[in-house]
């Protein structure tokens, strides 16, 4: 009997095992679990559909055919003799039954005559039955008292009170009877498992602890009677938009785990834990309020950056690309998701991140819904897919397209990829990232469909399994309805419940009445479920409730809204502008800057740019329109810091809200790959010239020299000594005596005739270019030093600084010169200045004319010295004016005839803007004590004199004028475009007379 009772309820045991977790679900969670568990036995069976049938009523007879199952002995059962006492048994197959069971002395009748066929069994018999099963048969004789033994045994575990006399559903009995099997026989400590030899699995239960930091939820403990576990999370605060969160635990050998869920909004949780259909109790935590903050970044696919906060973002920041920076590649589009927590960045459509390369990211400014302002910069992230895409969702717009929503996007799928019903899809197929519009060639009908996907592929490589997913076609006979709107005086945004037909909304579809007068808007956009109206052309009024109008529009199903309207006071937008970003080309020239809403902002006037020496970036046009307007520059802004200054830009809307001046300063980076601008040999001596300042560690590195001696090759020797200069932009290598047992000797009769250089690298990590660099030394390289141009100014190997001053650059640093190694024409040069550089500074006369010399030398017999002894070759030298031309100082006595002025400058002006110099003065009548307006007189250079400007005076009338410069000149410049500085001086003329 003990062998055929342990083969009965092997199976049944394992359910014993998620006892406790049990105890602490729900009552419908433990039918199903035990009903589950028993059906999958064979011993609880269902109808033909494979319904357990659970919530029916359990009858007498039909209690002794499930006892024989669990006992295993059921054919015996049934075919047991069939004699009975009870008169109420007429039935022949429950016969045996009946008198099987009564031998088992499991089951009595409710008289020595009355089975109580076909009667439903209640609480009590069966607790009279589990308690003879234990052998507790006195106590089950006890008819009065088996409801208290029940329970004091355990068998009414986790089961709620109930009468004794309440009706057994099949559920019911399934958990009676697992908690009858996890208690001790009568007499003993063993329960009836131990007591049938049986080994018992540990049931499932889990302790653990929470630990709550800031967004994040961590849970350790240990879980017993399992292999795999989930954590089910589940909001309680009404405040929190996520949905519920299943995390799959990991477990070790020991079934320890810690488990950490990031990016919770705050409020209350609770949290359970669950192995297939058994769950432990809910437990809870909270999240406390949070400060806005970045809590996570996510690249778990090769096209999608994931931004998670703290709370839900303003979305007027939020959707604007501009904000975001990535290393990854350029980002097409923005999106929310999580309640607006979440921000979606696509990359795009030629950009895909490296499968477990590191990223970084930047937020220049985001803002929460309530105000909140965080800006992040190079935040760190792997890019990791290790997931192959799968369906999320199928949503229906009308009868002829359906949206197939994947985890990640995906690479353009094509008609092959898809079945429906098992029938190669027929319609057309676009693919927009994650989501896939499938649109049918001719209307569904309504009904139910299998979407077939095969061979979906992410950007990784990865291929979906096949799948079938189910969808409906549902028939849509109504129109869309309104759900709600919001309206600023020049926007409107209506919401419907459900998708509108973008092809079928025109502005024609939209108006508001201004008495008799519709007005239309000027753009009609369609965003799923909202149609976003712009009336900045036909501006709504202010504080007044006003009629929106739509007659037209569609869904997808063709159904069309006819004279639906809605009432809204506008909200008057008294919001300022503010600049969300700004953005530099990579060449320098172009400045675009990134508005939180339409602005009006295509006037130069708005910006001022400003080199680090305080010094005007001229602007050369302003173009753009809404939020986004781009400085065009002249030349590319100056390495190094810039100011950006912004003031006057105003919005678009009624009040015309200006923006609040901003500043900010724009770090400009030389990009720019170093280069070596010139190289010499002599002796043991080697001297490079680079184009940049470079990173002194790459420099001394002798692994980065490779040198040809005689006729073979060999690694600079690490005894060599390198001596950078002028902070890295010049290096001198200084060579041992021998290489190998061999004499070194620099240049055309040396032994050391090649050098090539790899890896150089200036201190942003530009590398040198070309990648590989060889030089060659012979003649030209090995011999006398010669004037080089200036880099920036190519053409160019003097700078006029000042008008005493003029820097000359060589090929080699000089270490000596003198006044006597130059000669110019026209002024006299009475110091040079020599500091090592490249860079030999002449010091001239004082004089107050600004021109640049038209001739400057390097004699032929000189005694200029380089830093590695070489001499320096005579060359002409052609010189960069750098210098503002002014005023000179005889003005105080200007030159008067009848209506004409004249003012003399330090050198000859550009005559191609002499009509423009107008605008730089300011010429003040003295009878009247007011400045002239430009109309009043005019400019240009006096005939032979170009360094004179003749300003006419328009009117006829007898009068005189004080002349001074504006506060910032553009216009009067030299030749060479130097603009004059503004230096406050006032001149005053005689009175002209009248003619």
């Amino acid at each position: 009997m003990k062998k055929s009772i342990a083969l009965v309820l092997s199976i049944v045991l394992v359910l014993l095992t998620l006892t406790p977790a049990l105890a602490n679900s729900t009552q419908d969670e433990l039918y199903n679990q035990c009903g589950e568990i028993l059906g999958s036995s064979r011993i609880l069976q269902g109808n033909a559909s494979g319904d357990l049938m659970l919530e029916q009523k359990l009858k007498r007879q039909d209690m002794v055919v499930l006892v024989s199952r669990l006992f295993r002995e059921e054919d015996k059962a049934r075919y047991s003799k069939a004699e009975v006492p009870f008169k109420d048994v007429t039935n022949p197959f429950y016969k045996s039954y009946i008198n099987w069971s009564m031998n088992k002395k499991l089951i009595e009748g409710k008289t020595p005559t009355k089975f109580g066929f076909n009667e439903i069994v209640t609480v009590q018999q069966l607790q009279a039955v589990l308690l003879r099963a234990l052998d507790y048969n006195e106590e089950a004789s006890k008819w009065g008292k088996v409801p208290d033994e029940a329970t004091k045994l355990g068998i009414m575990n986790s089961i709620e009170a109930m009468p004794a006399n309440k009706e057994v559903e099949r559920g019911l009995m399934a958990v009676m009877t697992v908690n009858a099997l996890r208690i001790n026989k009568k007499g003993t400590n063993t329960t009836l498992a131990e007591f049938l030899n049986m080994s018992i699995p540990d049931a499932f239960t889990v302790e653990n602890k929470v630990i709550v930091n800031r967004d994040a939820v961590q849970i350790e403990g240990i879980a017993t009677g399992v292999k795999t576990l989930k954590l089910n999370i589940k909001p309680v605060s009404s405040n929190i938009t996520t949905g519920e969160k299943i995390v799959d635990v990991p477990l070790d050998s020991n079934g320890r785990f810690s488990v950490e869920v990031k990016g919770l909004q705050s409020g209350n949780y609770n949290y359970r834990f669950s192995n297939g259909n058994s769950y432990t109790k809910y437990e809870s935590f909270t999240i406390k309020e949070l400060p806005f903050e970045l809590s996570d970044v996510k690249g778990d696919n090769l096209k999608e950056i994931k931004l998670t906060f703290t709370k839900a973002v303003d979305k007027n920041t939020a959707l604007f690309a501009s904000n975001y920076y990535t290393n990854a590649g350029t980002i097409k589009k923005v999106r929310l998701e999580d309640g607006d927590r979440q921000v979606i960045l696509t990359l795009d459509n030629n950009i895909n991140m490296t499968n477990q390369k590191n990223y970084k990211i930047s937020i220049y400014k985001i803002k929460s819904e309530s105000g909140e302002d965080i800006s992040i910069k190079d935040k760190e992230f792997t890019a990791f897919d290790n997931k192959v895409p799968d369906i999320v969702k199928i949503k229906q717009l009308g009868n002829k397209v359906i949206k197939v929503y994947f985890s990640e996007p995906i690479k353009p799928a094509t008609n092959s990829n898809f079945k429906i019903d098992g029938k190669r899809f027929s319609g057309s197929v676009r693919t927009e990232d994650h989501i896939v519009y499938l649109t049918f060639f001719t209307s569904q009908k309504e009904g139910k469909y299998v979407l077939t996907t095969t061979n979906i592929e992410d950007y990784c490589g990865y291929k979906a399994i096949e799948k079938d997913t189910p969808f409906e076609i549902v028939l849509d006979k109504e129109p869309p309805k309104l759900v709600n709107a919001r309206a600023t005086l020049e926007e409107v945004v209506l919401k419907f419940d459900e998708d509108i037909n973008p092809d079928t909304c025109s502005k024609n579809n939209f108006y508001w009445q201004y008495g008799s007068m519709k007005r239309y808007p000027t753009q009609v956009r369609v965003c799923g479920d909202e149609v976003i109206l712009d009336f900045s052309n036909n501006r709504l009024l202010a504080n007044v409730e006003t009629t929106i109008y739509v007659d037209g529009a569609e869904d997808y199903s063709g159904n069309k809204i006819r004279n639906e309207q809605t009432k809204i006071t506008p909200v008057i937008d008294m919001t300022t502008p503010e600049v969300v970003s700004i953005k530099v080309s990579n060449d320098g020239k172009d400045i675009t800057v990134y508005y939180s809403k339409s602005v009006v902002g295509d006037n130069k006037n708005f910006y001022t740019i400003k080199d680090r020496n305080n010094k005007i970036v001229n602007i050369k046009e302003v173009t753009g329109s809404g939020r986004e307007y781009t400085i065009k520059l002249f030349t590319p802004l100056p390495v190094d810091t810039n100011s950006l200054n912004i003031q006057g830009v105003y919005d678009t809307t009624t009040l015309k809200n200006t923006i609040i001046p901003y500043s900010t300063t724009i770090e400009m980076k030389d990009l720019t790959r170093p280069k070596i601008t010139s190289y010499s040999g002599n002796g043991r001596q080697i001297m490079l010239q680079f184009s940049k300042k470079m990173d002194i560690g790459t420099l001394v590195d002798p692994n980065n020299y490779l040198i040809s001696l005689g006729n073979y090759k060999t690694y600079m020797p690490k005894d060599a000594e390198f001596n950078p200069l002028n902070d890295g932009q010049t290096l001198v290598i200084l060579l041992p005596e021998k290489i190998d047992g061999k004499d070194v000797n620099v240049g055309l009769r040396g032994n050391l005739t090649e050098l090539q250089i790899i890896r150089l690298a200036d201190p942003i990590g530009n590398y040198i270019e070309p990648d590989v660099v060889n030089l060659t030394f012979d003649y030209n390289t090995s011999g006398k030093a010669k004037v080089v141009d200036f880099i920036e100014y190519p053409g160019y190997q003097g700078l006029m600084t000042e008008s005493n001053k003029i820097q000359v650059r060589f090929s080699e640093p000089i270490v000596s010169a003198s006044p006597y190694d130059f000669k110019i024409y026209g002024r006299t040069i009475y110091d040079v200045q020599t500091d090592g550089t490249d860079v030999v500074t002449l010091l001239l006369d004082d004089t107050n004319d600004t021109a640049s010399p038209n001739s400057l030398t390097v004699n032929s017999r000189n005694d200029i010295k380089t830093f590695i002894g070489n001499e320096v070759q005579y060359g002409g030298i052609t010189v960069k004016d750098k210098v503002s031309p002014h005023l000179k100082d005889d003005n105080y006595n200007l030159t008067i005839y009848r209506n004409t002025i004249e003012l003399t400058f330090s050198e000859p002006l550009e005559s191609k803007v002499e009509t423009l110099f107008a605008n730089d003065l300011i010429i003040t009548s003295e009878s009247t004590r007011k400045p002239l307006s430009p109309s009043e007189y005019e400019t240009k250079l006096k005939m032979g004199n170009p360094d004179t400007i003749v300003i006419t005076i328009k009117t006829r009338r007898a009068d005189s004028y004080s002349i001074m410069l504006a506060s910032e000149p553009k216009y009067i410049m030299d030749k060479s475009g130097n603009i004059i500085e503004s230096s406050g001086q006032v001149f005053y003329t005689n009175t002209i007379t009248s003619y």
